[in-house]
């Protein structure tokens, strides 16, 4: 068994343009249609004996459409031999508008000049592009909630921060308050501490209050370092 793959059979060149998956015509200069393919037969509606030899290429447009093919692409035609992508509404035979992109090139044959038309339906297109617009809007709005939200949650943290900060001040300044009238208290325990003897009946009194002095003392420090620690 061989494992030479089979050689590939291309189309015809009359296939291609006949079963082109776009909508292609030959017209001459004029816009007289001289051959179209079963693609543009099957999207305008008409048969193929309506369109060859009795329609031009400016008969298939909306009259808007027309007039800008006059004004705009002939001109182009004549001046660069072919224009792309023109965004145009074709008229189906039932009188339904199709949007539509066309690509014209403009070629010397042996019968003479003649315009090669190229057709895309622009249907699919158009709805992408308004998904694409819709994804787009829905895109920046997100990001502009996400940046408010952000915003907000910035403002609520320096706002913490403020009140952190102000909460830290009114710590210190108490402490410092606190300290004020407990160091003269510290100085008349020492002082009963050192004049007092032990079997004094005042002795067990002074050294309860000496031991509560130290307790208020601690607890002013570690409430002054834990503010600090807030400030920094």
């Amino acid at each position: 068994m061989s494992d030479t793959p089979e050689p590939l059979t291309l189309p015809a060149s009359g296939d291609l343009f006949v079963h082109a998956p776009c909508a292609l015509l030959l017209t001459d200069t004029e816009g007289a249609i001289l051959r179209v393919n079963a693609t543009a037969v099957a999207w305008l509606g008409y048969s193929e004996r309506e369109l060859v030899g009795g329609m031009d290429l400016l008969e298939l447009f909306s009259i808007g459409g027309g007039v800008y093919y006059q004004s705009h692409c002939l001109p182009l035609l004549q001046l660069q031999q072919s224009v792309s992508e023109v965004q145009i509404d074709l008229v189906r035979r039932d009188g339904t508008r199709v949007p539509a992109l066309l690509n014209v090139a403009r070629q010397r044959f042996e019968a003479g000049l003649l315009d090669q038309v190229a057709i895309f339906v622009a249907g699919d297109r158009r709805a992408y592009e308004r998904e694409l617009q819709r994804v787009r809007a829905e895109a920046h709005a997100a990001l502009a909630a996400r940046e408010d939200v952000e915003e907000k949650l910035r403002t609520a943290i320096r706002e913490l921060s403020t009140a952190e900060q102000r909460r830290a001040d009114f710590l210190l300044t108490l402490c410092h308050d606190l300290r004020n009238p407990l160091a003269p208290m510290r100085s008349g325990v020492d002082l009963m501490k050192a004049t007092l003897p032990p079997e004094h009946p005042a002795a067990r009194f002074v050294a309860i209050f000496d031991r509560q002095l130290r307790q208020l003392v601690r607890a002013i420090d570690e409430l002054a370092e834990t503010a600090r620690y807030t400030r920094k």
